[in-house]
């Protein structure tokens, strides 16, 4: 897809947070004509950053969708139940709808009930986010380098399917297409299993109530047990729209985890087990973007110029930080791009996030 002709394109998305403000802001910078729609606070913040033509508030959806080419909506999981079939009846014929819901099954059963004649629904996933939220943490390349996992309804024309991956593309992630069934079940085992994992783990050294336990809990309980901190607003919608497929990958779990406590005095099949996991382990990409970061990425904002990379390393370097990972996404002859600097843990993300931006460089943490 060609740049110019994409500039005639309008793109609608809802939800101007973390993820549709960046959306916005990466669409605005390709020349789009980019509306915005969200509350009223948020809209005339868009407005003041210049990442939307124009803006609606929610009670405006149906005037903000009907000239729209595309329409993401970007609001939380169980919102997008609700805003769905309102977008599909105000679209204009040949328009085409996504969203970024991290469950697929339910809203793409939702679209399919709901379909309109001329009118396209292609779920999606972008694997990309911050634990920093809304608009003033919007970035237009919070998308390179991520992948995004689209999940088109049954007799989706091929061009649709070509059409929404083109302009996805443009905000620098990479592509996959899944049956929205595949994706809830892949995300069900290693993404939604984990989390409570990790939530039943901490717990269990919560119910210790000793700090003896907690001040020696650290090293490798602190890794497995990293996002068990995370919010449960967000963990609301997706179980409530995966809860089969969450089952079904703990009844999996609970079969293992029956045969290991059945097996503790057979030393031979524990150390199957071991050498099982250790060689399947070296088989998951280090530095994929999936649905389980391994790494807290920095996104750095780079100018074209000569000495910038050897800046922001030694900036780093006198922080005592150690960089795990480093990559070039994508930098623009003249413009610049992203840099991608990979860390351990996030307190060491933050401190080199914060010594950078006293540089006056943009950063984000992912």
């Amino acid at each position: 897809m060609l740049k110019g002709f994409i500039m005639n394109y309008t793109v609608t998305v809802i939800g101007v947070g973390l993820i549709g403000g960046s959306l916005c802001h990466a669409f605005k910078k390709e020349g789009l004509n980019t509306i915005g729609v969200s509350s009223q606070d948020t809209i005339k913040k868009a407005e003041d950053l210049k990442i939307i033509d124009r803006g609606y508030s929610y009670d405006g959806i149906g005037e903000a969708v009907k000239e729209a080419d595309f329409v993401f909506i970007c609001t939380p999981l169980l919102e997008i139940g609700r805003i769905l079939p309102l977008v599909i009846e105000n679209s204009k014929k040949n328009c085409i709808i996504s969203d970024v819901g991290s469950t697929k099954s339910t809203i793409c059963s939702l679209a399919e009930r709901n379909k309109k004649r001329g009118v396209y629904f292609v779920g999606g996933h972008p694997m990309a986010g911050s634990e920093k939220r809304g608009i003033d943490n919007a970035n237009p390349y919070l998308f390179y380098d991520a992948v995004w996992v689209i999940t088109p309804l049954k007799g989706t024309p091929k061009r649709v399917v070509k059409s929404i991956s083109n302009l996805i593309s443009m905000v620098g992630a990479k592509i996959m297409i899944l049956t929205p069934e595949l994706h809830d079940k892949i995300a069900a085992n290693i993404s939604h299993l984990p989390q409570f994992l990790a939530v039943l783990l901490t717990n269990q050294l919560a119910d210790k109530n000793n700090d003896l336990y907690r001040n020696l809990a650290a090293g490798g309980f602190r890794d497995m047990t990293r996002i068990a901190s995370s919010d449960f607003s967000i963990w609301k919608g997706i179980i409530e729209t995966n809860r089969d497929e969450i089952f079904s990958a703990m009844e999996e779990y609970k079969r293992r985890l029956e045969k290991m406590i059945n097996s503790m005095h057979d030393l031979e099949f524990i150390k199957s087990e071991f050498e099982k996991a250790a060689e399947e382990r070296k088989t998951i990409p280090r530095y994929s973007k999936g649905f389980l970061k391994p790494l807290v990425d920095v996104r750095v904002t780079v100018r074209d110029k000569p000495g910038e990379l050897a800046k922001i390393t030694n900036i780093i370097y006198y922080q005592g930080v150690n960089i795990k990972d480093i990559e070039i996404i994508n930098i623009r002859e003249g413009e610049g791009g992203i840099l991608r600097l990979g860390f351990s843990e996030k307190r060491e993300a933050n401190t080199a996030a914060q010594a950078l931006s006293k540089f006056g460089y943009d950063v984000i943490i992912v």
